[in-house]
């Protein structure tokens, strides 16, 4: 259970990422949390990243740090994931160790190199499918869903280039905030970096070195991924 939580924290963190380098934000983090802003100021914020809002799905490649409390140095990942609007997410780890995690709404489920499978159902868990909606609308920079489950903040990050941006997320339900502590995602025309901190005070940051919108239809092979 504990594992499964912590690839969803991850996918959070990977949330509407179309990631690049990542650049050096670190004297902004607790400064973009003094400035609150509603759905639409961010919206009007992040200017042309707002064109991803309107595709069908992305897709790319992401590097991952995850740093534990427990362990001196962070684990790190690499891997694929695609993002179909309707179906889910799909998030393809290939290094260190081969394992497939897939959120839908009726569920997440996670495959590991040797086959073996863990599977979390919404019926079972009724949780599991406001985690999916929160995923959801961060994959699809759907700022209106996500200001009904967190506090929105955001400001331009001058230092980072012309049209950088931060946005920083904090939970509002004592709930969602025993699973996420804060969220901060900076970009320009898109995301550039994601992090995210969860209640028990660990951190994951997500870069994507490629990722590309998918205009039209997936393929089968994609619809195939969402399948059961």
């Amino acid at each position: 259970m504990r594992a499964l939580r912590r690839r969803a924290a991850a996918c959070l963190a990977a949330l509407t990422l179309l990631a690049g380098v990542l650049p050096a934000y670190a004297g902004e983090d607790a400064a973009v949390f003094a400035h609150p802003l509603d759905a639409a100021g961010l919206a009007a914020l992040l200017g042309p990243a707002q064109r991803l809002a309107a595709a069908s799905g992305l897709r790319g490649r992401f590097e991952q740090r995850k740093y534990l409390q427990e362990l001196p140095q962070p684990l790190l990942s690499s891997g694929e994931f695609l993002f179909a609007r309707g179906l889910g997410i799909w998030w393809h780890t290939r290094v260190p160790f081969d394992s497939v995690f897939v959120l839908t709404r009726s569920g997440i489920r996670n495959t590991d190199e040797g086959g073996a499978r863990m599977e979390l159902r919404s019926d079972d868990q009724p949780a599991v499918a406001g985690v999916a909606r929160i995923f959801f609308a961060l994959f699809a920079l759907d700022f209106r869903t996500l200001s009904s489950e967190f506090d929105l903040y955001g400001m331009p990050a001058a230092d980072a280039g012309p049209g950088a941006w931060m946005v920083g997320l904090r939970p509002r339900s004592s709930a969602l905030a025993g699973v996420f502590g804060q969220a901060l995602i900076a970009g320009a025309a898109r995301a550039t970096r994601v992090e995210l901190s969860d209640a028990q005070g660990d951190r994951t940051v997500v870069a994507i070195p490629e990722a590309s919108a998918i205009e039209g239809p997936l393929t089968p092979q994609d619809r195939q991924r969402f399948a059961d």
